[in-house]
């Protein structure tokens, strides 16, 4: 009976051994598998099994201790999401060509992909404006919201901008502060507001070592209205389209399209919706305002926070929600969702906590609006809890493939 009670103790002992080793090693290791390091995106295969990446990262004010994060987190072909750790950068969003793509934080450039390069910025940034590729001068572009420069004035603003390729970044300066931006083909395109209910387009030219600010036109403003950047400028070959909130009080608002005529600089404003006594107008503002909008065909597309797709027609300005995404969420509570435009595409990152894996990537046909694909993502969850003592944010999706 003795013999039995010390086997039995014995075998509890082993047990809880076990399991203790289990939770400290395996435990810890299989979260481990979730990251990678920089030897592997050094790797010029690296992007090769991977069909999207996403950019998280802490805000600003969660920095001044110097320790605020930034993932990138990509998405292999099998489903399975590995994260790489930076430092932060609040609004950071990735920039991609056909070989390589660009991730930035707050003091370095990372070039990831057929030829692995890395640069030191000798000016800390702590928030982006946007992050993209010239195909024409071979460049990438980095544009900052830098600040207030006290040294030009009480108007005084400076948007800093690293723009360059493997072969080394140049340092320039947009003096203005940039409510949007897009590209139209190779310029970069900006919406500035500087003056109190003024609004500039203008645009930036590049050179392999200077950048040049051209003013295009000012925006009607009769009425004098308060406007909030609800999309990214996009352009076809005659105008260029933005969506812009037009503030009446708290609980309503116009969501409107600005459409401008490349050649004669006429403007028009088209009227998407109107939300009267709304209590959560937040809730329409799209998951990501930098990838909200996309011209294809004849047609301007824009997705809001409701998972509604408008579009309207270039030829006969017929406005009309052309589909909604499955089951969107009409609370305005956010889970690091985010949209995607390309090829005659939209595509959705979603967050369903029903689900074993609670995200996963829906695609949607432009032309019919029907959800023709569905991407599963494994390990997302492990990598967004294993962040400690921080708090971060999706603030960029793209797919590569």
């Amino acid at each position: 009976m003795k013999k039995t009670i010390i086997i039995l103790l014995i075998i509890i002992f082993i047990a809880l051994v076990g399991g203790l080793i289990y939770f400290l090693f395996f435990n810890k290791s299989s979260n481990q598998t979730h990251m990678i390091d920089k030897e592997s995106i050094e790797q010029k295969d690296f992007l090769e099994d991977k069909q999207a990446v996403l950019y998280f990262s802490s805000t600003i004010d969660q920095d001044t201790d110097n320790k605020g994060v930034s993932y990138a987190v990509f998405i292999e072909d099998k489903g399975n999401a590995v994260g790489y750790k930076m430092k932060s950068l609040e609004l950071g969003t990735i920039a991609k060509n056909k070989h390589d793509i660009m991730l930035v934080d707050k003091n370095k450039i990372r070039l990831v992909g057929e030829s692995y390069r890395e640069f030191k910025m000798k000016q800390e940034q702590h928030t982006g404006e946007r992050t993209g590729y010239l195909e024409q001068p071979n460049l990438y572009f980095s544009i900052f919201n830098t600040g207030v420069n006290n040294e030009r004035g009480i108007d005084g603003y400076d948007s800093n901008v690293l723009f360059g390729n493997k072969n080394g970044f140049q340092k320039g300066n947009i003096p203005h502060y940039i409510l949007a931006s897009g590209v139209d083909n190779n310029e970069v395109i900006l919406l500035t507001n500087d003056i109190e209910k003024e609004y500039e387009f203008r645009r930036v030219l590049f050179t392999n070592d200077d950048l040049k600010v051209q003013d295009i036109v000012q925006l009607k403003n009769e009425e004098g209205l308060d406007y909030a950047n609800l999309s990214p400028i996009v352009a076809d070959e005659n105008y260029y389209y933005i969506v812009l909130s037009e503030f009446i009080n708290d609980t309503n608002e116009n969501t409107v399209l600005f459409r401008i005529n490349k050649e004669t600089l006429d403007q028009e404003k088209v009227n998407l919706a109107t939300y009267r006594n709304n209590n959560n107008l937040y809730a329409t503002v799209p998951f990501n305002p930098k990838n909200s909008a996309y011209v294809y065909g004849n047609e301007f597309y824009y997705i809001n926070g409701l998972g509604e797709v408008f579009s309207f027609d270039a030829k006969t300005h017929k406005v009309k929600i052309k589909f909604n995404i499955t089951n969107a969420s009409k609370d305005g509570i956010r889970h690091n969702e985010g949209t995607y435009f390309e090829d005659g595409q939209l595509y959705v990152m979603r967050y369903n906590e029903k689900r074993e894996n609670h995200y996963y990537i829906e695609q949607y046909s432009l032309n019919t609006g029907e959800k023709i694909k569905e991407i599963k993502i494994n390990g997302l969850e492990e990598i967004l809890s294993s962040v400690k003592g921080k708090t971060i944010h999706a603030y960029d999706f793209k797919m590569l493939k």
